[in-house]
C-alpha cells in the first residue's frame, strides 16, 4: 500500500524537485550541512534516498540547488517590484529592500543557519551563496545612481558604499536576531529593523538645505 506521501508525489510529479529542495532547506538548516543526510531529506520529502539522486548527484550538489533556487525566487519577485521606472528612486530602494528581507515563508532564517553552517566546511558553497547579496547591493547602488540623475539624491553620495553598508548590515542584524533566546538584549523587531535602515539610508542621501539643493544643480549642470 502506497503511504499518503508516495501518493502525494505521484499525483504532481512535475513539483518534485521543488518539494525536494523545500524539505532539504528545512533539514540542512536544523542538522547542519555536515550532519544531514540524504536519507533524513527523502523522509522529510517523502521519497527514497534513490529518488533525490534520479535529480541531484550529491549532497552538496542539492545544497548548490537550494541556494540557487531561493535566490532566484527571492530576485525575481524583487526586480519586478522596481521595475516601474516613474517612481522615485527612494521608493523603489524601499520595494526592494522590504522584498529581499521580508520572512513571509521563513527563508531568510533557514538560509542564514544553513549558511552559517558550511562557511567552512564547504567554501566554494559559500562563494556561491554571496552572490545574491553583492547583487541585491549591485541594485541598491544603481538605484542611488538614478536618484543622483534625476535630482532626487546628492550628487556626491557614494552609493557603491552606502549600499554595501545597508545590506550587509541588516544580514547581520537579522542573523543575529536568531540567538535571541541566548542573548536577550539582541532582540529587535524585524519590521523595525528593516524600515529604520532604509529610512537612514535615505536621509544620508537626501539634498535637504537650499543651500545644498543649489550646489547640487550646479553640480549636475556641469556634469550635462
Amino acid at each position: 500500500m502506497h503511504s499518503l506521501k508516495q501518493l502525494k508525489w505521484e499525483r504532481r510529479p512535475q513539483e518534485r524537485p521543488q518539494e525536494l529542495l523545500k524539505a532539504a532547506l528545512e533539514v540542512f538548516a536544523r542538522n547542519g550541512y555536515r550532519n544531514t543526510t540524504l536519507e533524513e531529506i527523502g523522509e522529510a520529502a517523502g521519497v527514497t534516498k534513490g529518488a533525490i539522486y534520479h535529480y541531484f548527484a550529491n549532497k552538496e550538489r542539492l545544497l548548490l540547488a537550494v541556494i540557487e533556487h531561493y535566490q532566484t525566487l527571492t530576485f525575481t519577485r524583487a526586480e519586478q517590484e522596481i521595475r516601474n521606472r516613474r517612481l522615485p528612486a527612494s521608493t523603489r530602494i524601499r520595494l526592494l529592500i522590504r522584498k529581499v528581507f521580508s520572512d513571509t515563508e521563513g527563508r531568510r532564517d533557514l538560509l542564514a543557519l544553513l549558511v552559517r553552517g558550511v562557511t567552512q566546511e564547504i567554501p566554494h558553497v559559500h562563494e556561491r551563496w554571496m552572490r545574491g547579496p553583492v547583487h541585491l547591493w549591485t541594485l541598491v547602488a544603481n538605484l542611488v545612481e538614478e536618484g543622483k540623475a534625476r535630482g532626487e539624491f546628492r550628487l556626491d553620495a557614494d552609493g557603491d558604499v552606502g549600499a554595501r553598508v545597508l545590506v550587509s548590515g541588516l544580514m547581520l542584524q537579522l542573523m543575529w536576531q536568531l540567538h535571541v533566546e541566548t542573548m536577550p538584549a539582541i532582540a529587535m523587531d524585524a519590521d523595525r529593523l528593516i524600515d529604520s535602515s532604509v529610512e537612514m539610508f535615505l536621509a544620508s542621501l537626501r539634498i535637504t538645505t537650499p543651500r545644498a539643493k543649489r550646489k547640487n544643480r550646479a553640480r549636475r549642470a556641469k556634469a550635462i
